[in-house]
């Protein structure tokens, strides 16, 4: 059986389109949609002028991606996200291994450990383990979706 990547929870979004090169459906939000847990995009598109065709479409590919692709026409329509993304958990396993390796040396070496060095050294450590959290946190901050290339 193949294995289902787990995504982090449902995520709101409108489809803002700023321009409309194919003056098909106008300028401002023309749809609403939700990517899901596992991934899978349902894209409601509204009932309003020119086209009063209210459609709902659910996307073949997983992510938002494929919508940006089809619908974005090129910047012209953009992906205005209603919930901001789960950060991601600290990184506690690899901090573990490498504070075992520390005691480690040190009972290897005979030696004991210096409190005021592993204090520093545990602070160096929980840095370390919330990285990835403050990366996404200025993602955010910037206006980026989570883990985008700025």
């Amino acid at each position: 059986m193949t294995e289902i990547p787990q995504f982090q929870i449902m995520r709101r979004f409108r489809l803002v389109r700023d321009h409309d090169p194919t003056g098909i459906s106008d300028t401002g939000v023309v749809a609403e949609g939700v990517v899901v847990s596992d991934g899978w995009a349902v894209t409601h598109w509204l009932d309003r002028p020119p086209m009063h065709e209210p459609t709902m479409t659910t996307w073949l590919y997983r992510g938002h991606h494929g919508i940006e692709k089809v619908h974005g026409h090129g910047g012209a329509t953009r992906i205005a996200w209603l919930d901001i993304p789960m950060p991601p958990a600290p990184d506690y396993a690899s901090v573990w291994q490498e504070l075992r390796g520390y005691v480690m040396q040190a009972i290897d070496g005979g030696g004991a450990i210096d409190p005021a060095s592993l204090l520093r050294y545990l602070d160096e450590l929980k840095s370390h383990a919330h990285a990835s959290g403050r990366q996404w946190f200025k993602d955010i901050l910037a206006g980026r979706e989570a883990g985008e290339a700025s």
